[in-house]
């Protein structure tokens, strides 16, 4: 077998903003306009532009690095003789776009030995281009982004509640989680995962849970807020990565993803 040299993470880094960049300027053209709407077999929905951005994306890839493989939302993966996987989510927030609401981005991100080592979210709307390497940590289009250490409270019982995102959709395996949460804490919900992780790694949010996610929907993100000094592990705590890339199919990867402080705060094992 050939032996592929792996690449700098910062090349695949810019790679993935440049592919980002051009599925969501795909869907952003088409935004606002009527599609032709289908149902997958879990039920989501997909249009014409949720293809077509996904092939605009893979072509330019694949145009860039040849030898790689691809594990896509809409199609079946393809192998990678390189030992580098393009992992990519075309229009995260499909619903959003199809309705005529504008949070929706693009996803993707590069993975190496079962590891996300670079990554992109572009929203085409507002815009903003997030992105990571192993090797220069995480970035919100020109400028690092770290998020801050978490302030002392002024006094005691001033601490302000949390900002958190849940999810759209009712899981058993989540859903006593959200019901704390909703009890307990200040609740959001844009529509669309990968802006939810983009905002925790921004510190927009302080945390994120995701239910129905699959590899698509987490691995720039959590290499994102990874980068940008977060953490981002299952519900229950529990480390995402590594995977066998290659034998990924469409199996759930739920997460919780928040600032370090917030993240011991609320992942059940670690409350006490």
């Amino acid at each position: 077998m050939a032996h592929h040299p792996t690449p700098a993470a910062s090349d695949l880094r810019r790679l993935a903003e440049q592919a980002a960049r051009f599925g969501g300027e795909v869907a952003l053209a088409a935004f606002g306009r009527e599609h032709a709407v289908r149902l997958k077999h879990d039920h989501s929905e997909v249009t014409d532009i949720d293809v077509a951005a996904e092939r605009a994306v893979v072509g330019l890839l694949r145009a860039a690095r040849p030898g790689d493989g691809f594990i896509t939302e809409e199609h079946p993966p393809a192998p990678s003789s390189s030992g580098v996987w393009w992992i990519v989510d075309p229009i995260d927030g499909t619903r959003n776009f199809i309705r005529g609401i504008p949070c929706f981005g693009c996803s993707v991100a590069a993975m190496v030995d079962g590891w996300p080592v670079a990554g992109a979210i572009y929203d085409p709307v507002a815009p903003a281009m997030y992105s990571v390497d192993r090797e220069s940590g995480a970035w919100l289009d020109d400028a690092p982004l770290r998020l801050a250490a978490a302030p002392e409270p002024a006094a005691a019982g001033a601490k302000p509640k949390l900002l958190v995102a849940i999810p759209s959709a009712r899981h058993a395996r989540t859903h006593a989680i959200v019901l704390r949460w909703i009890d307990e804490l200040v609740i959001r919900n844009f529509g669309a995962a990968t802006t939810h992780l983009a905002m925790v790694a921004a510190g927009r949010l302080d945390a994120a849970l995701l239910t129905n996610s699959r590899l698509w929907d987490i691995a720039a993100g959590w290499a994102i807020v990874k980068g940008a000094g977060g953490e981002m592990t299952t519900p229950e705590g529990a480390a995402h990565f590594p995977i066998d890339t290659a034998a990924y199919r469409d199996a759930e990867m739920p997460a919780l993803a928040a600032s370090r402080a917030a993240h011991a705060q609320l992942v059940p094992s670690r409350r006490g």
